[in-house]
């Protein structure tokens, strides 16, 4: 016997603006294409946004401030113990009636509340969403396979990935526009600097800057020089006591015969190296800022040097500035502002 064939079409990407007290929310919109090869009789079709098994944490506002936002033409069926998500649809029921051969098509429509959790993939937590089509069957016609398929069901699903990005206006426009300069000075002997590249950057892209390093103080060499990406998360849930971690999603280092002959040479004045550092794609090697819910993360970029002493005695030095990875509907990285005629609140 050919069981009927499923198939579930949806956006990838949900996009919510704002913080999840603010957040209008998103609506997601699809279609559900059944393919049937041998007649059959269907009971039922459903379609549901859900958090994927072993995910935490769908809702971030407790219940009581959620209001009635949220939720889909059928309810919303949120399980309070673990703040899992179900947005439900029930697109077709019956009591057996006879699906011919061919494709059934159905569209769907499914209201998210603004508070949902982003999709990440840490070593604290799993967040992550799908969008599954459920077929229940009613038998086959005739044939001694007729009652066999009573109550089978057949299913389909989509992974979705919930991004957050800040409501577009002035506070948001300065912060894309604030580009990296920063320096220190260690113990009046060695000055570092980096400089050069936007604060918000977005995973997959090469990012671009310049380190600079100032001798002070005759006798240094310099030994090693690059850059990092550095991620943090900081989990807290309940009573129980923060935990922390970091990663390195991305580095960089020079090779020796790169940018003439640095490695081992003495610094007179300064040196000046132009670096590209490729970020991950997330959500591999990274994960996009998440600053709201029990589970935050956060970057910084790294300007890294080692150096050698007039009596040989090396001292390795980093330098450290906050760097926002965000989604790539976000304004940010040498990207235009979107147009007023482009913003939420004109749609």
């Amino acid at each position: 016997m050919i069981l009927p064939g499923v198939r579930v079409f949806a956006p990838g990407d949900v996009i919510l603006q704002g913080a999840p007290a603010e957040s209008a929310g998103y609506v997601l919109d699809g279609r559900v294409m059944v393919t049937i090869r041998v007649p059959v009789r269907v009971r039922g079709l459903t379609v549901s946004f859900q958090t994927a098994r072993g995910s935490r944490w769908g809702r971030l506002l407790p219940h009581a401030q959620r209001g009635g936002g949220g939720g889909s033409s059928s309810g919303d069926d949120h399980d309070h113990d673990d703040d899992r998500v179900e947005l439900r649809d029930q697109l077709y029921s019956s009591d057996g009636e006879v699906w011919g051969r061919g494709r059934h098509e159905f569209l769907f429509r499914i209201v998210l509340a603004g508070d949902l959790g982003e999709t990440m993939f840490t070593a604290h937590k799993r967040v992550a969403y799908e969008v599954r089509a459920e077929l229940v069957l009613g038998g086959a016609l005739g044939g001694a396979l007729g009652g066999t398929l009573g109550g089978a069901r057949r299913w389909a699903a989509q992974a979705v990935a919930v991004k957050r990005v800040p409501f577009f206006g002035p506070a948001w426009e300065f912060l894309a526009s604030d580009m990296v300069h920063v320096s220190a000075v260690w113990r009046s002997r060695i000055e570092m600097c980096a400089l050069g590249c936007s604060r918000v950057q977005r995973d997959g892209r090469p990012l671009r800057v310049r380190g600079v390093v100032r001798a002070l103080e005759k006798g240094f060499r310099l030994t090693r020089v690059g850059f990092l990406l550095e991620e943090r998360t900081r989990s807290r849930v309940g009573r129980a006591p923060a935990t922390s971690s970091s990663t390195i999603a991305a580095s960089r280092y020079l090779r020796a015969g790169e940018h003439g002959g640095w490695c081992g040479s003495p610094i007179v004045d300064q040196m000046a190296f132009d670096v590209e550092l490729q970020i991950p794609k997330a959500y591999g090697k990274i994960q996009y800022d998440v600053k709201h819910g029990p589970v935050t993360v956060s970057h910084r970029l790294a300007f890294v040097v080692a150096v050698v002493d007039h009596l040989g005695r090396g001292t390795s030095l980093r330098l450290f500035t906050p760097l926002h990875i965000m989604p790539h509907d976000c304004a940010g990285s040498g990207d235009e502002l979107p147009a007023y005629a482009d913003a939420l609140a004109d749609r």
